[in-house]
């Protein structure tokens, strides 16, 4: 449960970050002298987004799998984990199941026997067909 919350907690923190972290100023600005293109690309925020990934992401895990017993010692680590668990007590991430099932009544999805069954019986005719 904690591994859902957690990637939940990283996704939003990637939105807002991207959002802080987007460059634009007035009509005609630009950081560094860039042109246009790359002014453009710095104010979607991708690049805060890349940062945060590898900090927010693959950097705790790689200090995770190198020290744990620091690393589950550390007040701050104890903090987020903390916050994402009371994310994942909220129930928000268990409610997907309820909505994938309303979504599946609108979208008329079928389970994977169907269209497999299907798929079978379509490779059978073809080699009717070539004999």
């Amino acid at each position: 449960s904690f591994l859902i919350g957690r990637q939940v907690f990283v996704a939003a923190l990637i939105f807002i970050v991207a959002r802080i972290a987007a460059i634009s100023g007035p009509d005609g600005y630009t950081i560094f002298g860039a042109s246009d293109y790359i002014q453009g690309f710095y104010n979607t925020g991708l690049l805060g987004s890349i940062v945060l990934t590898n900090f927010g992401s693959l950097m705790w895990r790689i200090v995770a799998s190198n020290v744990p017993v620091a690393f589950m010692s550390n007040p701050v680590v104890y903090v987020i984990i903390r916050v994402c668990l009371l994310f994942e007590g909220t129930g928000i991430c268990s409610a997907s199941w309820g909505l994938a099932r309303i979504h599946k009544a609108i979208a008329g999805y079928k389970p994977d026997g169907f269209y497999l069954e299907k798929e079978e019986e379509e490779e059978e005719e073809e080699a009717q067909e070539i004999e």
